[in-house]
């Protein structure tokens, strides 16, 4: 069995990931270990549902499972990740690397935030003449975030400038955050300042962008700087002036120093790398060599990307719309079929829906979703192999993933995100080998998609199954739970008429409580309604289970059945009688309880209607309840 690596990141920094994934399965490649990674979508601005219901995905893993664990800790701060897995990974005694982030107990491997940044505030002030500077912040509480601030006020003490601190915004890492709050602060500024200097190049590009929005000139009227050398950033015009901090290397380093702790390597601590300037345009320098062919490339993608999310918009339309009108569990699994067999190009060769057994059982009752956790037990609706649909079946959660291979000679990498809406978890999506889709957050919107599509689903089998209670409730009688006179009408007599078209012999049988006016009248009709409800009972538990049982009148009964199936009715006849004496004694009810009950024969052969067998069903009754009466004795 080969060796597995359980990865955790946070899918918003997709072009952070398109490099440290590609250092990571590269390296994983080399000595052939299988690469789990666990995704969230948490976010600083997602309601506190929306967040608990992402988190889950940390709960999935069983740590002890597996033989190493690797952090992508830079991206895991915005709900508090970093700590949450530390305790597991702790208690489990894995093999465990963080990069980017130093957390006390695990070996880590970071990129310093002082060299890169003091070179950039060099830069700035000694080739552009920055003096006054407006920093947009991380999380306050981040600790790379200050070391960043902070190297930028000494470097700028050091020049006997300040940096005003009532001259900054906090983003919280977020370009959605900038976006949607940074025009006001814009809007109120008397003076511009020489920069505006960001923490990452995220906040970077949203702070450019609010900035032409509002006629301000990058870098003409304003510098904008950023931190991460994001890809994004480099695409961008102007190219953002940054820091490298050399993740596909760091990643590489990390799986690397994985392996050998995996192998029986010490622990090694705190491993710290230096990072690096990098200049763009957004200062106001021109590009070399290099960024000229990356903007030359990003103006093809700039063409590419809105074509291809419109194809990609019709794949997610298609998706919707597969799930929209189902009745079962067993429907989602078909119309996932019929789409996924046409297209599955963004999804892959190999990928699963996976939903927690809780969220599948709420589909028919009211059993309620898990928000922590996830149940022992995995409904795998759909899942598609070597491009092939799979058969809807149930694996432990032990296993994780449906097929998997722990032999293959060949690398996988899973990526696994959680299904869920709010914090009600729904399950879990895996694809195989298919990293990229991370890139651009496609899997961003296909899981939300996907997550949508079942919520509506589990929305239309729910109404299905009250709709189908309350036309049992219509067809049943309140006091005993057989089948009432309407019920008798729309069911049993259709039933009746289908076994005599199907050529089966089927019995129609009567039964009725003797001396039923006495019971009412001596002990009140509440034991009367005892009375009638103990037969009813009796009568289900005795007749076969395909049979159909009505009360047909205040004490009246009549049953219908597939005579094959039956056995002797004889048999059954005196059972009902004698079951129902029984009950009576066994209740110590105050009068002696006994059923009349007659039964015929339909013959297939026989051309009688419906009407003239109970004519004669009648007719039997009444002479059995005339004997029963003329000589005193319950029948």
């Amino acid at each position: 069995m080969k060796k597995k690596v359980a990865v955790f990141t946070n899918g918003w920094n997709d072009d952070y990931l398109d490099f440290a994934l590609e250092g990571i399965r590269r390296r994983a490649a080399e000595d052939n270990i299988d690469v789990f990674i666990f995704l969230d979508y948490t976010s600083y601005d997602k309601t506190e549902d929306e967040i608990t219901g992402e988190l889950n995905i940390l709960n999935l893993p069983q740590l002890d499972r597996f033989d190493g664990v690797l952090l992508l800790g830079n991206t895991l701060n915005n709900a508090g990740e970093n700590m949450i897995l530390k305790e597991k990974i702790l208690k489990a005694g894995v093999p465990a690397i963080c990069l980017e982030f130093d957390l006390e107990g695990i070996n880590c491997i970071r990129t310093e935030n002082t060299n890169g940044m003091k070179e950039l505030v060099e830069h700035l002030i000694t080739v552009h003449g920055v003096k006054d500077v407006f920093w947009i912040s991380g999380p306050e509480d981040n600790e790379d975030n200050n070391v960043r601030y902070e190297t930028l006020v000494r470097t700028m003490e050091e020049h006997g400038l300040t940096v005003d601190p009532e001259r900054s915004f906090n983003g919280y890492w977020s370009y959605a955050i900038v976006e949607d709050q940074f025009p006001a602060v814009v809007s109120g500024l008397t003076e511009l300042p020489d920069a505006f200097m960001c923490a990452n190049d995220n906040m970077a590009l949203a702070v450019c962008v609010v900035l032409e929005k509002a006629g301000i000139n990058v870098p003409g009227d304003v510098i904008v700087t950023g931190y991460d050398n994001l890809m994004s950033g480099n695409h961008f015009s102007p190219a953002l002036t940054s820091v490298d901090r050399g993740w596909d290397e760091r990643s590489y380093q990390a799986m690397d120093s994985l392996a050998g702790l995996m192998n029986g390597a010490p622990d090694f601590g705190d491993m710290i790398y230096d990072s690096k300037f990098d200049l763009g345009e957004s200062c106001g320098c021109s590009l070399g060599a290099d960024g000229i062919r990356i903007q030359q490339e990003a103006r093809k993608r700039a063409f590419l990307i809105p074509v291809e999310r419109t194809i990609f918009d019709w794949h997610l339309i298609q998706l919707d719309d597969a799930v929209a009108h189902v009745r079962s569990a067993q429907d989602i699994h078909l119309a996932y079929k019929e789409m996924w067999e046409k297209n599955h190009d963004y999804e892959g060769g190999e990928f699963y829906v996976c939903l927690d057994m809780d969220f599948v059982d709420s589909m028919e009752d009211e059993a309620c979703c898990k928000s922590s956790g996830y149940s022992d037990e995995i409904d795998v609706i759909y899942g598609m192999k070597d491009g092939v649909t799979v058969p809807r079946h149930n694996i432990q959660l032990s296993d994780l993933v449906p097929y998997y291979d722990g032999d293959s000679a060949e690398t996988s990498v899973y990526v696994i995100v959680p299904l869920h809406m709010g914090a009600d978890s729904y399950g879990y999506f895996v694809c195989r080998n298919n990293q990229k889709i991370i890139k651009d957050f496609y899997l961003n919107s296909l899981i939300r998609h996907v997550a949508y599509g079942l919520e509506r689903a589990h929305q239309n089998i729910r109404l299905e199954s009250l709709n189908k209670v309350l036309a049992d409730i219509s067809v049943r009688d309140e006091l005993t739970g057989l089948y009432n006179r309407m019920g008798y009408e729309k069911i049993v007599i259709p039933y009746l008429d289908e076994l005599r078209r199907s050529k089966k012999r089927s019995v129609i049988m009567v039964a009725d409580i003797n001396k039923m006016k006495e019971i009412n009248d001596k002990h009140g009709h509440l034991r009367g309604d005892m009375a009638i409800k103990t037969v009813a009972n009796v009568i289900k538990s005795t007749v076969p289970f395909s049979w159909k049982a009505v009360r047909y009148g205040g004490d009246e009964y009549v049953i219908i059945g597939d005579y094959d199936v039956s056995g002797d009715v004889n048999d059954i006849k005196n059972e009902i009688i004698e079951k129902s004496r029984q009950v009576s004694e066994d209740l110590n009810m105050p009068f002696r309880l006994s059923v009349s009950v007659v039964y015929v024969v339909v013959d297939p052969e026989n051309d009688l209607e419906n009407e003239e067998y109970f004519r004669m069903a009648d007719e039997a009754m009444y002479e059995m309840k005339r004997e029963a009466h003329k000589n005193d004795i319950d029948q």
